[in-house]
């Protein structure tokens, strides 16, 4: 499934996917921004910043902070281990050989879905922290994504026209404020059906 929508909010599509989640693995999780928003039983941020687990937005009991490294994550986690992984914003920051052995091992680690936004294309971000938080080596972007590569690996996407624009500091930074508005991927894979 491919399908283009003019919609600068992903969230509702998000927690669409999300439904009947009864635990996450949320790769690169961040500061945890998002996690609010994921009705499920058990959350686990799983980041490699150390300083933004412990800066996190969202500190509810459920969420679990885990600081590894998400290319070693099979060997963290059984098989099966969670309903869904999602990896929000972060499959761009790893190679495109090590952002896709990272989906290999989510599709192991996911009893049903994997869920993916990620820029369209490479989004050419430098290793800016905006957080203050000195991760600027895990800020940089490696790889960008093409609707037609998450399609061939047996993902749905929806592609968000115009999604990344001035709005955000890091398109500003990369692009110029001139610039016109970069796409974004929403994708998933269901394992179960």
């Amino acid at each position: 499934m491919y399908h283009e929508i003019q919609n600068a909010d992903f969230l509702p599509l998000l927690c669409e996917l999300l439904r009947f989640s009864d635990s996450v693995l949320d790769v690169g999780s961040g500061l945890g921004v998002l996690l609010e928003y994921y009705e499920c039983r058990l959350i686990v941020a799983l980041e490699i910043h150390r300083p933004y687990l412990e800066h996190r937005v969202y500190q509810a009991p459920h969420v679990i902070p885990l600081n590894a490294d998400a290319k070693f994550m099979d060997q963290l986690f059984l098989p099966n281990s969670f309903t869904t992984v999602t990896l929000i914003d972060s499959l761009e920051h790893f190679t495109k050989k090590e952002g896709t052995r990272v989906l290999q091992q989510a599709e192991q680690i996911a009893k049903h879905r994997i869920i993916i936004f990620t820029p369209r294309g490479f989004f050419p971000q430098k290793g800016v922290d905006h957080y203050n938080l000195k991760g600027e080596v895990y800020q940089k972007h490696y790889s960008g994504w093409e609707a037609e590569e998450l399609i061939d690996l047996g993902y749905h996407v929806i592609v968000l026209k115009g999604f990344h624009n001035t709005n955000n500091p890091s398109f500003e930074e990369s692009y110029g404020t001139g610039h016109e508005p970069v796409d974004a991927l929403i994708a998933w894979k269901t394992l179960d059906v």
